[in-house]
């Protein structure tokens, strides 16, 4: 049918209005002869439309085989349009064929029959005011659009019910889809959506919201453009809302390839871009825990040996100058020391574990984690720690990174603000007047001088994830993990907050009860020394020449007969062929370190299993904590006191020589 339009307009530029005049039509003859295009008429006979040729007055001219078989027309008589289509319609035809109206008309009617068609005007046949019509079964074109929106509705509820935004273009920049998601993700209102109509109106209306407009649009410039390769990119979408979102654009080709649209979907990543960035940070985390594990070792070595010697330095009597100089040594070696201690404990992985803490305590270990960069930044801490504060159970751990994610988040905003102010941490203890003890709370309170919390956010700030600091400053992590660990204690944490005064948060601990034989989390520390040990055999067993060698000179002064190997293969080698009251060995040693060490003894069946005392730098390590605890066996952190290693050592000889004197009665 498309070839028989085009050979019955072969002739004018517009078929519909090729010869009416300015001042309406010229009369018709009474038989207009039809066209003599030897293939307009052969299409005309042979197209399985229903055509018809119809003049000025309504008479049907000609009607193909189609037309007749359903007109139902018989002979060669000529009929009217009335009379096989009674109604307005064939009226509508004959005004529109004498009127102005340029556009070619499409109705519904019936045939006398009742039977329900649709007429169309193809065109009007060239030299002639002729009609070129074609009847088109009802039934079927009304079958045919209803299953058309049924189809075209299916599948707009399919596209809606995705949860990527969807929108699609024709090659004009006219809009012909868009999905309820994509509306919601943009913060538009349905009403927002529906006035779009073209891709300049849809670009004005959203490419603002995003960080960088240029790059939102440049996948459709590219397509105007005649290019347009199918394509992914991310971009960040600053309104309603900060959102990571992908979008993969791509042309929609016919079955020749041709463009014919444009398609754009969009999904929300932001979860996966904070998982991955979750990820990523406990990555790195675990990597410095083992990070700081190994450097503590390093520099719990030279420590030992920097305080070992300016002790014994401080014992020599020295001149008041060298004295002052010594002890200056001494207390800053002291220092570098409790941060070494503090960083282990907090880098380190531990499994949560309940036991006996000091609040105080562990308030004043976070402050020296942080308390240099503080200092940098301007900050000024005060505390006011109460006294006689009960202990409880709790896993001191968690308890540090509570304290450590508070005081961080202050000082955040306080930089955030003016890059300078002032924080508070107080701890006191609410009495519920119960029976001592019972039902009474521990509170830390951490304040700041800083802008405060907006109003519009305070139900969110323990939300996982949620910030307002820019990227790279917050992960949204911090609070919610305040509140996770406090609340697995079985307490309470809450805020005040006033814009521009300032954010005082307040965490409530339960008082619990400590068993009478809970440990405490303090390292084992030696007893007071009561007398010097009687001199003993000592081989030192130490991989670090000045560590071992200050072993050595202090033992010595005390009166003991020290030997001191660098190879604990070596250590092995002279304790089975030489009798020694006592062995110290390093824990970390390379080849046989402490563990295979006290292994050997073992499986050789040594007495000395029972007269060693190990030293190390790592006494917060997962694998070191678990051999000592489970062998019970004595031990000094590194770096440690002088007077540390004299009272272990006197406290073992003489555990030694009692055992001997009993096995020697017996």
């Amino acid at each position: 049918m498309k070839h028989l339009d085009s050979v019955a307009a072969s002739s004018v530029a517009n078929p519909v209005r090729a010869s009416r005049g300015s001042a309406g039509r010229a009369a018709a003859p009474a038989a207009a002869p039809l066209p003599g295009d030897a293939a307009f008429q052969a299409l005309f006979e042979s197209s399985a439309e229903a055509l018809l040729i119809l003049d000025s007055d309504g008479a049907i001219q000609r009607a193909n085989p189609r037309a007749r078989q359903l007109l139902r027309l018989r002979g060669t008589r000529r009929a009217g349009l009335k009379d096989v289509l009674p109604g307005h319609a064939a009226e509508q035809l004959v005004q529109w064929h004498g009127g102005p109206a340029a556009v070619p008309p499409s109705m519904d009617a019936s045939l006398a029959s009742g039977f329900p068609i649709r007429v169309t005007v193809r065109a009007i046949l060239p030299g002639s005011q002729l009609l070129l019509l074609c009847l088109e079964d009802g039934s079927v074109v009304e079958r045919a659009e209803t299953k058309w929106r049924q189809a075209d509705a299916e599948l707009r509820a399919v596209l809606d019910s995705v949860h990527t935004a969807i929108i699609l273009f024709d090659p004009s920049g006219r809009v012909q889809f868009s999905s309820v998601r994509f509306g919601q993700l943009f913060g538009l209102e349905a009403g927002q959506m529906e006035k779009i109509t073209q891709y300049d109106e849809f670009r004005e209306l959203v490419a603002e919201r995003f960080r960088d407009p240029e790059a939102f649009s440049a996948p459709w410039k590219a397509f105007a453009q005649g290019g347009g390769e199918p394509a992914h990119d991310e971009l960040e979408i600053l309104r309603p809302a900060r959102r990571a979102i992908e979008r993969f654009s791509r042309p929609v080709l016919d079955a020749q390839k041709r463009p014919v649209g444009w398609l754009e979907l969009y999904s929300d990543v932001t979860g996966e871009r904070r998982l991955q960035s979750k990820m990523l940070h406990t990555e790195k985390m675990a990597a410095l825990g083992q990070l700081v594990s190994g450097m503590a070792h390093e520099l719990n070595n030279p420590l030992t040996s920097i305080m070992g010697y300016a002790q014994l330095l401080l014992g020599h009597g020295l001149a008041p100058a060298q004295l002052a100089e010594a002890r200056q040594v001494y207390q800053e070696a002291e220092r570098a020391r409790r941060i070494v201690k503090n960083l282990l404990y907090f880098a380190r992985k531990n499994k949560p574990e309940r036991t006996r803490v000091d609040v105080n305590e562990i308030v004043g270990r976070t402050l020296a984690l942080r308390s240099y960069e503080l200092k940098l930044e301007n900050i000024t801490v005060a505390c006011d720690l109460a006294q006689a504060l009960p202990q409880t159970l709790a896993d001191p751990y968690q308890l540090q990174q509570v304290i450590l994610n508070l005081v961080v988040n202050a000082e955040q905003a306080l930089l955030e603000e003016r890059g300078q102010g002032n924080v508070w941490i107080r701890t006191s203890r609410r009495v519920q007047g119960a029976p001592y003890g019972a039902g009474d709370r521990l509170l830390i309170e951490v304040s700041d001088d800083g802008p405060g919390i907006p109003f519009g956010i305070t139900s969110r700030i323990f939300d996982p994830f949620f910030t307002t600091k820019p990227p790279g400053v917050g992960t949204g992590l911090g609070l919610s993990i305040v509140y996770g660990i406090v609340h697995a204690h079985g307490g309470e944490v809450t805020f005040e907050s006033q814009p521009g005064t300032g954010t005082k948060f307040v965490v409530e601990l339960p008082v619990v009860a400590i068993p009478a034989a809970e440990p405490s989390a303090a390292s084992p520390q030696p007893a007071r020394r009561s007398g010097a040990a009687h001199p003993g055999c000592i081989l030192v067993v130490e991989d670090e020449p000045t560590v071992a060698q200050l072993m050595v000179d202090v033992l010595r002064e005390e009166g003991h007969q020290v030997e001191a190997v660098l190879d604990s293969q070596e250590g092995l080698t002279k304790l089975s062929r030489e009798r020694y009251d006592l062995v110290i060995c390093d824990l970390r040693m390379p080849r046989l370190d402490g563990m295979a060490f006290y292994e050997a003894l073992v499986g050789a069946g040594s007495p000395m299993r029972h007269r060693i005392l190990f030293t190390t730098g790592d006494t917060l390590g997962t694998r070191t904590v678990e051999f000592l605890e489970s062998q019970r066996l004595p031990y000094l952190a590194k770096p440690f006191l002088v007077e540390e290693l004299k009272l272990s050592v006197d406290r073992l000889l003489n555990c030694a020589g009692a055992h001997a004197d009993a096995e020697a009665r017996s």
